[in-house]
């Protein structure tokens, strides 16, 4: 990683991590999460992000090119996938809605810190990720309510 020497240099630092996450997760994570979870409200949940999260990433690599910049990514640790062994479907589904929360509630921080470092083009199409990245934590939110609901007492 390169020495940080004026804001621009952080933007895009931080918007390749956002690429790299936006990736993995429509390469690796979500596509994993959705064969994995037997419960049907959630599973459908995660593939409709899945759906978003592949527009999240054409926004990301358009506001490198707003930025009059290549689009890179940069590997970073933040979705280091948390090992379970859990055998009651209920509870596997909770797991997964519980990461699924982590993961919407840091791409949220991660949008706030490079929107608020972004020229005005790339902001536009930083925001709207944002906004849908909020939208999609609620979702993940009302799920995972509902599966603790459902857990035996």
């Amino acid at each position: 990683m390169s020495a940080l020497s004026n804001p621009r240099d952080l933007f895009l630092q931080q918007l390749a991590e956002l690429l790299w996450i936006e990736r993995t997760l429509e390469h690796e994570v979500l596509p994993k999460a959705i064969g994995e979870v037997a419960d049907e409200e959630l599973r459908q949940a995660l593939s409709d992000h899945l759906d978003e999260t592949r527009e999240h990433v054409r926004r990301v690599e358009r506001a490198f090119l707003a930025a009059e910049a290549e689009p890179a990514a940069a590997r970073t640790e933040v979705l280091a996938p948390q090992q379970r062994d859990v055998k009651e479907p209920t509870l596997a589904a909770l797991a997964h809605a519980g990461e699924a929360a982590r993961i919407e509630h840091l791409e949220i921080a991660l949008y706030d810190a490079v929107i608020g470092l972004a020229p005005a083009k790339a902001a536009d199409l930083l925001e709207q990720n944002r906004k849908e990245e909020e939208s999609a934590l609620a979702v993940i939110e009302r799920q995972a309510k509902r599966l603790r609901g459902a857990l035996p007492r």
